[in-house]
């Protein structure tokens, strides 16, 4: 009875997040995550007694450093929902599961194997990543990690080429962000100013695994790239277009959200029916959602911390350079990495750091390139940033090792995104 109340309630914050930004925050978005705390009431005694410490420790630095920085009231609502369209669109990814293949037909087909098999299947990472965000990575590890489960190498591969269509997608929160902090900026300039790093970083991945992780790319188990086992990420991927031209005020997570909730009972309709179709939504809200007890309190958690953390670096950051040039540009992507390492999100950092540039008058097309890079690098590299954590409730990997395993590979890439910088200030 319990487990299935916490289900019901999850369902209510993601029907409260939906109904908040669709609304214009008509509805309090703090509201969500209050009921979303509620879940994790009722749910935490199902969770592993380490993770409730982690979530506990990470919950009270939050609220220690909202203290210590007098936050008003309005972090404090920030804080509570902070992570709750994240959550919200976690939780409606995972309804796809209804109309995916059964579970035993998927345990029982052999996927490809082999060199060929891991290029492919991180090719599709990429390209679906890039339209439907982090339900891309969702969706191949869940098939991946239903064969076996999840490897450094599936893990870390994943999480680099997931995180590098962030410098170039126009459908991340990054590039949004960008545009609302960088005026004047030309979107198809940016965007084919970093299609260059999200390439070189593919292929970084590639040679790596082949070089390093040579035997257990051999036996890598990829996902079945073709039109049938990649209907579901495409049908979601063109609702999640029309939905973004019918409705560009409403923000990514939300068009992800309803457009993969829209997927699932379009085809549970055509399936199973009305009764049919409403009983399977039924079961997976009570038996299903409960299950993301994991996710839930991670991202709420780590949504009281980072907004603990933006209270306390907000406006403290101090400008000593007369221009902003390539090797501003350089020293920001540093500092913005460095602080997303201490897991302060790209966001927080950017948004602090942009009053003080924009008094340099920097040229927007390389200020937006320059964050754009260091909002998939920071990624990357912090552990409390979504992607990390979601490996962490879904697939039992530690946020922080996932960091860790990924903090040589953006050292490289911070060397290359520099050189990217330093060309397109030429070019300006």
């Amino acid at each position: 009875m319990r487990t299935a109340v916490g289900g019901v309630v999850i369902a209510l914050m993601v029907l409260l997040t939906l109904v908040s930004d669709m609304s214009n925050d008509a509805l309090p978005h703090w509201l969500s995550g209050v009921v979303g705390w509620i879940a994790v009431l009722l749910l935490v005694v199902d969770v592993k007694k380490s993770q409730r410490w982690q979530t506990g420790l990470i919950t009270l630095a939050g609220i220690v450093l909202l203290v210590g920085a007098s936050a008003n009231g309005l972090q404090w609502a920030q804080a509570i929902g902070n992570n709750a369209g994240l959550v919200t669109m976690l939780a409606s990814v995972g309804f796809l599961r209804l109309i995916a293949l059964p579970r035993g037909d998927r345990k029982n087909h052999q996927l490809p194997v082999g060199f060929a098999a891991f290029v492919k299947t991180m090719a599709g990472v990429s390209l679906f990543g890039a339209v439907i965000n982090v339900s891309a990575p969702i969706l191949f590890a869940d098939r991946l990690h239903d064969q076996k489960a999840l490897g450094r190498l599936a893990s870390q591969s994943i999480t680099r080429v997931f995180t590098s269509t962030a410098a170039w997608s126009p459908f991340f929160g990054g590039m949004a962000a960008v545009l609302v902090n960088v005026p004047g900026m030309r979107l198809s300039f940016v965007i084919l100013a970093c299609l260059p790093f999200a390439v070189v970083s593919f292929i970084v991945v590639v040679v790596e695994a082949r070089w390093r992780y040579a035997e257990s790319v051999r036996n890598f188990r990829g996902y079945p790239v073709n039109f049938f086992n990649l209907w579901i990420p495409a049908a979601l991927a063109s609702i999640i277009l029309c939905l973004s031209r019918l409705a560009p005020g409403w923000s990514v997570l939300t068009h992800i959200s309803l457009s993969a909730l829209l997927l699932t009972a379009l085809v549970l309709l055509w399936r199973s029916g009305v009764l049919g179709s409403g009983k399977a939504l039924g079961r997976f809200v009570v038996d299903g959602l409960p299950t993301m007890i994991n996710e839930l309190q991670l991202f709420l958690a780590a949504g009281v911390l980072a907004a603990g953390l933006a209270a306390v670096i907000s406006g403290e950051f101090v400008s000593v350079l007369s221009e902003f040039s390539a090797s501003t540009a350089a020293l920001l992507l540093a500092v913005i990495i460095l602080f997303a390492v201490a897991g302060v999100h790209p966001v927080v950092t950017v948004s602090g750091a942009t009053p003080l540039i924009m008094t340099l008058n920097p040229a927007p097309d390389l200020l937006a390139v320059c964050y754009l890079l260091a909002w998939s690098l920071g990624t990357c590299a912090s552990p409390l940033s979504g992607t990390h954590l979601v490996f962490q409730g879904r697939y039992n990997i530690p946020s922080w090792k996932g960091a860790l395993w990924n903090w040589p590979y953006v050292a490289f890439m911070y060397f290359f995104a520099v050189a990217l910088l330093y060309l397109v200030a030429m070019s300006l």
